[in-house]
């Protein structure tokens, strides 16, 4: 009767950390870029450098935070993650100076530091509790999905708010991060085996990365973070490119709402469109190709709508793919799988950061669409060399099997 009621309260994390991907989406991130101009002495230089010194923070955090999460528990990183996106939130609303805007954007770094690779392994504990490890991906994709499509119509709605007040995005924004935190708060730890809790407690750093080493896992982790990273810089100049485009403001929320929307369908499909895939070779390939064409696409374009369906697509393709991949499965049978997958977060930081920084440097001296045509070549030349040792590793065959489960 005890393990019932113990395997019921897990069940429930499902729903709970279903809640916490909703309130944990951005919904003012349609208009941050354009939010940050509106502050005195901003200009494309600082948002530029406000990312950096944002991811940067992210960078420092990211490893740490998934080896603490493995040592803490998941749930209390996930509560530390909820608190920072409050903070977060509560400084971008109070914003009056760029100090301000660093803080914000600090925080909101470490926010999402604490809970990539610490989310997912969470759930992957909760249903291997529950005996549905298999059905992972599924469940994950649609729990996505559904972080996704509900606040959709709010980010819609959001740039209309600003007509208001540019303040108000922020103050909703600010409750949906409380009901997260409440929702963080009420999971129930998944009893785990003895000989688990003792690995993790015994287990140093040094070994958990050599045991990274030996199964090939960085090679993978490189490559997603690498990619993630520049898509990142890119996202992070879409509402200032669109400004200066002569967009109106309040479109900016329906352009990213639609661009989430089939991020959701995408999600929601992920476990479908995983198996069309044979190897991990062919998925990396095929995202490399897409978003490599989608870049140059914007640095050719010079249409001002086209411009925007792009964007939209990039939206679309970034998010809708996460759960497509092979960084779980690489991480084989690791207790360690928080801090492993914060290896990818971490490079993708790091290459966020230092790709913004580069944008924004690189717009005032040459204008967008040739600094977009350079982050491509850079992708391109990058990735390459990746993707062949990803072809070479022949001790992972097809992206199934008993390790498979998650995404990226």
């Amino acid at each position: 009767m005890k393990k019932y009621f113990i395997l019921k309260g897990v069940e429930g994390n499902l729903l709970k950390y279903t809640v916490a991907l909703v309130t944990h989406k951005r919904l003012f991130v349609a208009i941050l870029g354009a939010y940050y101009l509106t502050i005195p002495d901003v200009t494309p230089w600082w948002v530029g450098t406000i990312l950096f010194a944002s991811t940067l923070s992210g960078f420092l955090f990211e490893i740490p935070s998934g080896y603490i999460a493995d040592k803490i528990g998941h749930k209390k990183a996930l509560v530390v993650s909820s608190v920072s996106l409050v903070l977060s939130t509560s400084f971008f609303l109070l914003a009056e100076s760029i100090p301000f805007l660093f803080l914000g954007g600090i925080l909101l770094s470490i926010g999402f530091a604490f809970i990539s690779g610490t989310g997912t392994a969470f759930v992957h504990e909760t249903l291997r509790a529950l005996g549905r490890e298999s059905e992972f991906r599924e469940i994950m994709g649609k729990m996505k999905s559904i972080g996704f499509a509900i606040p959709i119509i709010l980010t819609t709605l959001i740039p209309f708010l600003v007509s208001i007040s540019w303040h108000l995005p922020f103050a909703i924004a600010l409750v949906s991060d409380l009901m997260g935190l409440i929702a963080v708060c009420s999971l129930v730890t998944p009893p785990v085996p003895q000989e688990h809790i003792d690995e993790i407690r015994l287990s140093n750093f040094k070994q958990v990365m050599h045991e990274a080493y030996k199964i090939n896992f960085f090679r993978y982790a490189i490559f997603s973070g690498i990619l993630a990273g520049i898509l990142f810089g890119v996202g992070g100049f879409r509402a200032v490119y669109q400004s200066t485009l002569g967009i109106p403001v309040v479109w900016f929320g329906v352009l990213f709402g639609i661009g989430r929307g089939i991020a959701s369908l995408l999600l929601w499909h992920s476990g479908r469109i995983q198996r069309l895939f044979k190897t991990p070779t062919q998925i990396y390939t095929v995202k490399l190709v897409v978003f490599t064409f989608l870049i140059i696409v914007l640095g050719l374009t010079q249409n001002v709508w086209g411009i925007a369906v792009i964007f939209i697509f990039i939206n679309a393709f970034e998010w809708g793919s996460s759960n497509i991949g092979y960084s779980v499965e690489a991480t084989g049978k690791s207790k360690f799988k928080a801090t492993l997958l914060s290896v990818k977060s971490q490079i993708q930081m790091l290459v966020g950061g230092g790709s913004a920084f580069l944008l924004g440097y690189l717009i005032e001296i040459i204008g967008y669409q040739k600094s977009f045509l350079v982050l491509a070549l850079i992708l391109v030349c990058l990735l390459t060399p990746l993707l062949y040792m990803i072809a070479k590793d022949k001790k992972r065959i097809g992206v199934g099997g008993e390790d498979s489960g998650s995404g990226e």
